[in-house]
């Protein structure tokens, strides 16, 4: 049994080494997409941060399930990748 780094959760989304790649395409590639992750982590968390606790109860979340949500949003940026 041969282990794929490519299946570790650890690395997906990112641009791992490929044939005919160079590292410097790879780097940029893979700040790239970590900034956009960054990016939607902090403006989701932001966004909901601002709502009172009666909007967010509306919306059926609790100022505890912010940092979750947030993390979730640059996951899904990450698969959009």
């Amino acid at each position: 049994m041969s282990y794929n780094v490519k299946t570790h959760p650890a690395f997906a989304g990112y641009d791992l080494p490929e044939a005919g790649q160079s590292w410097v395409s790879r780097a940029l590639r893979n700040l790239a997409v970590w900034s956009a992750e960054n990016r939607a982590y902090h403006n989701t968390f932001n966004e909901l941060s601002i709502l009172s606790d009666r909007d967010l109860a509306d919306i059926g979340i609790s100022r505890a399930d912010i940092p979750a949500i947030a993390r979730d949003a640059a996951q899904t940026m990450r698969r959009s990748h």
